[in-house]
């Protein structure tokens, strides 16, 4: 539902008149320059017509020298041989009055088939009317490769009412059709290439997202795109995390993220807890976002100082981040994970198992980083794996060394899950890239336990809105989903650690140190401003969620939650 509400906001935006008149005039004129040569020869025969006539041919009969206007409307009429204009006597004029006609035809007819070829082609060929099109933007994001971060990365632009054009390759892009319907321009080509980023407006550009699924490329697209531009903010998807220290001390900082970085701490939390939307991963640890539905009778009900102070959670910024908290409100909040699963047990208690056990299914980029995650967590929860036999033994080797138990086999398998304990599981999460095999998964283990908390990847928000209405599964997230914000974000402003989306709202995490007029403020009132502080660093101390009535150092550096303006 939220992927549907979002198209459905999206297809509401309207396209500015002046852009499509200006597209036209500039694809017109492509048109003009392609069919130039029987253009121009028209041109230069009735130039030289006009010419003759208003200084050699009309002056002896009207004594004077007639306006430039007259001489080219007789050129006309001899072209169509409806002249009154008797030959002339002398031999260049002779030659003209029979070359225009004959060649003037010639020629117009010849950029009348041109320009029509070239106008049905126009229809033919879209790529043409989109660079047309890319051709009049200025200040635009450009985003590299329509997969599923860049596509995901085009509507969290469009979200936050940035103007976008993209660049993909492949002109059978399933994601293709869906942005010409939202007025998105799309430049077919490689954007390693500086011509085709010069057609997507690279000079004109506020920044450039790179999300194509291969490291080495987006690298590349960054380095060309920096040869033009040097100056351009660029931010790259890249996989490897030995890559990405190195990009971001060439590049800057936060300018190279990977989808499975991001995306792991919420999965690993969702495991944990149930109602965890979204985790940060922030230097000092994990920060996870909740949103609760309060109960009628929940003791939660009250002030929101109370609240934070009971539980050592804060309530994420908006205009009711202040009032009262009211039965059936759905409160945001951000805070350890522990402490988020007391506000839910609070709220709405329910019976916890000792024994109990997670299994994870899938080693790939993101399920070996939950493992890593889960392996980190205090207090240390009983793991499990369960992973395909393709698997490199590498990454089994390692985790078997860390005590993690490890299965090769398909976690469709009723005998797989039993053996990798599935009786006393609390959660298992299925985190291949392939959505129906998690999705097969996830109902094996639901026919077999039904009270087992499912967490599933998978790409589209339709398909984990339809999960939970046919089958249950109420947990399933989309690692581009999830990662696109944050890629957005640090696009768009500097010092940038994270960000998710609520809604059409934006919320990033920003490091900063603080040095102007903020300093002398208390953290309340940095609140009231709609910057929550997140953490905060005071020469060797640190401290989580600083209290209300702290106050702002000099130099001291603060992650700041705030809305994305």
């Amino acid at each position: 539902m939220a992927q549907d509400i979002r198209l459905s906001r999206l297809r509401r935006r309207r396209f500015a008149f002046w852009r499509l008149l200006v597209a036209n005039l500039l694809d017109d004129l492509r048109i003009l320059r392609e069919a130039w040569f029987p253009v121009t020869a028209l041109l230069l025969v009735l130039a030289s017509g006009a010419l003759y006539l208003q200084w050699f041919y009309l002056p002896p009969l009207c004594n004077c020298r007639p306006d430039i206007a007259v001489a080219l409307f007789e050129t006309l009429k001899l072209l169509i041989f409806q002249t009154d204009l008797e030959l002339p006597p002398d031999r260049i004029g002779r030659v003209l009055f029979f070359l225009i006609p004959l060649l003037g035809l010639f020629f117009l007819l010849q950029s009348a088939v041109d320009v029509g070829r070239l106008l049905v082609d126009k229809r033919s060929r879209p790529e043409r009317w989109q660079e047309a099109l890319a051709a009049t933007y200025r200040g635009h994001m450009i985003v590299c490769g329509l997969g599923r971060v860049g596509y995901r990365a085009v509507l969290q632009l469009l979200d936050c009412r940035r103007e976008v054009v993209a660049i993909e390759l492949n002109p059978n892009c399933e994601f293709l059709p869906t942005l010409y319907q939202l007025g998105v321009p799309v430049v077919q080509g490689d954007a390693r290439d500086p011509v085709v980023l010069t057609r997507a407006g690279l000079r004109r550009a506020q920044g450039l997202i790179a999300t194509i699924d291969d490291d080495l490329k987006n690298l590349e697209i960054a380095l060309a795109a920096r040869r033009i531009r040097p100056e351009l903010p660029t931010v790259q998807r890249i996989f490897s995390r030995a890559l990405d220290a190195r990009i971001e001390r060439s590049f800057g900082r936060n300018s190279a993220f990977s989808p499975a970085a991001l995306a792991a701490p919420t999965f690993a939390a969702a495991l944990l807890s149930s109602q965890v939307r979204y985790v940060l991963d922030l230097p000092a640890g994990l920060l996870g976002i909740a949103f609760v539905t309060v109960s009628n009778d929940s003791p939660l009900i009250g002030s929101v100082a109370d609240l934070e102070a009971r539980f050592g959670v804060r309530r994420i910024p908006g205009p009711h981040a202040n009032l009262p908290i009211l039965p059936s409100e759905e409160i945001a909040l951000v805070g350890p994970l522990p402490a988020l699963e007391a506000v839910q047990w609070a709220n709405q208690p329910r019976p916890k198992r000792s024994d109990a056990s997670l299994i994870v299914c899938g080693l790939g980029k993101v399920g070996t980083q939950v493992v890593r995650l889960l392996n980190r967590y205090e207090p240390r929860p009983s793991l499990s794996v369960i992973c395909t036999v393709e698997t490199p033994p590498r990454y089994v080797e390692a985790l078997t060394a860390q005590g993690i138990r490890v299965l090769r086999g398909d976690a469709r398998d009723p005998t797989i899950l039993r053996e990798a304990g599935i009786e006393q599981a609390t959660a298992l999460a299925a985190l291949y890239s392939d959505d129906l095999l998690n999705l097969q998964i996830g109902l094996t283990v639901r026919s077999m336990y039904p009270d087992v908390h499912l967490v599933l990847r998978v790409f589209s928000d339709v398909l984990a809105d339809r999960l939970a209405d046919l089958f249950g599964i109420r947990t399933a997230f989309s690692t581009s989903a999830l990662a696109a914000p944050s890629l957005v974000a640090a696009a768009l402003l500097p010092d940038v650690e994270a960000a998710f989306d609520v809604g059409d709202q934006l919320l990033v995490v920003r490091r900063q140190v603080i040095t102007d007029r903020r300093v002398g403020q208390t953290v309340a009132e940095l609140r009231a401003a709609g910057q929550l502080p997140l953490s905060l660093r005071r020469g060797d101390h640190f401290q989580w969620l600083p209290s209300d009535d702290m106050v702002i150092e000099h130099d001291d550096e603060v992650e700041l939650l705030t809305f994305l303006i």
